[in-house]
């Protein structure tokens, strides 16, 4: 005599439904963050590249101009554009002016002098600011974690500049510190930001902080570069659509959307990825060597950042 098998109660089955689901929701959800990841991973080669045609500061002028017109196209289109009210402007301000113009002319400027690879590990580390500004200007209390973590950075970044001043090669000792400037410039708009968390900025911003940016970054290109060779942006069109449609405005609408409905550590971490891959992209379009001292000092900052991300937890943990 043969048995059936017995039928899945249907509490089980929805079980096992919502989980696989949930996983696919989970997916999904993180896939706008990792081609996000990998925009911007391959953003600093592409800026390289445009620095072989023009200036700096023209190069930073023509990738917020192009994003502040993309952008009020795409959000006009979706019918989500609106001026920033009266507690927005400051925050606009802070972003436009420091982390989109001053990091972008600083570390663009510092490209000429250091390997973008390399460029994009030092540039991203604003963890070395963050938590030290965050105790100096918040009156924050940071864990012991976040300490630790903030040393791991801190380790990182001094492994990968020791070379530079141990020769004491002033141009990229020059570029190193831009970068440092450029990190710094990021982490007082994530202070201020932070000061002021009741106001959130959200994609409809993203015009105003770009067209914030690009109005100095103008000013200061006529006064330093005189007028932009028009030949010479025609030739470098591909990576003037990259570094401003692509890197900056699209990206940033998706970013913005997705990072408020993922965890701060899973974002954290991802983030993880843009020197990651800067430095393998810029090893092969630019041919960078990846050196030993360079791997250990992105290893050391990766752990920083995780580090970081999972201060909550650990801290959780070590008081049971």
């Amino acid at each position: 005599m043969t048995h059936q098998a017995a039928p899945i109660p249907r509490p089980f089955m929805s079980v096992f439904s919502s989980a696989g689901s949930a996983r696919s929701a989970t997916l999904k959800s993180f896939l706008p963050l990792i081609g996000a990841v990998i925009i911007w991973g391959g953003n600093w080669p592409v800026m390289k590249f445009g620095l072989s045609h023009v200036s700096p500061l023209w190069f930073a002028a023509l990738r917020f101009g192009s994003a502040a017109l993309i952008s009020l196209v795409v959000l006009g289109a979706l019918k989500r554009l609106r001026l920033p009210s009266r507690q927005e402007w400051p925050l606009v301000f802070s972003v436009g002016l420091l982390q989109m113009a001053a990091f972008t002319a600083l570390a663009l400027w510092a490209l000429q002098y250091v390997a973008p690879g390399r460029a994009s590990v030092v540039a991203y580390a604003t963890a070395i600011w963050v938590i030290p500004l965050s105790s100096l200007v918040l009156g924050e209390r940071p864990s012991r974690w976040q300490w630790l973590a903030t040393g791991f950075s801190y380790a990182g970044i001094g492994v990968i500049v020791a070379p530079a001043l141990g020769g004491w090669e002033l141009h990229t000792v020059l570029g190193l510190t831009m970068l440092l400037g450029a990190s710094l410039a990021w982490s007082v708009s994530i202070i201020h930001l932070r000061a002021h968390r009741h106001v959130r900025l959200g994609a409809e911003m993203i015009p105003w902080e770009c067209a914030v940016a690009t109005v100095p970054l103008v000013l200061l290109a006529v006064l330093r570069d005189g007028a932009p060779d028009l030949g010479a942006m025609s030739e470098i069109w591909p990576a003037i659509v990259y570094t401003g449609p692509l890197a900056t405005a699209l990206t940033f609408i998706v970013v913005l959307n997705v990072t408020q409905s993922l965890p701060p550590a899973a974002t954290s971490i991802a983030m993880l990825g843009v020197p990651l891959l800067g430095l393998v992209l810029s090893a092969v379009a630019w041919q960078e060597r990846i050196s030993a001292d360079l791997s250990i000092g992105l290893g050391l900052i990766a752990l920083g950042v995780v580090t970081t991300a999972l201060a909550p937890r650990l801290g959780r943990l070590a008081a049971r």
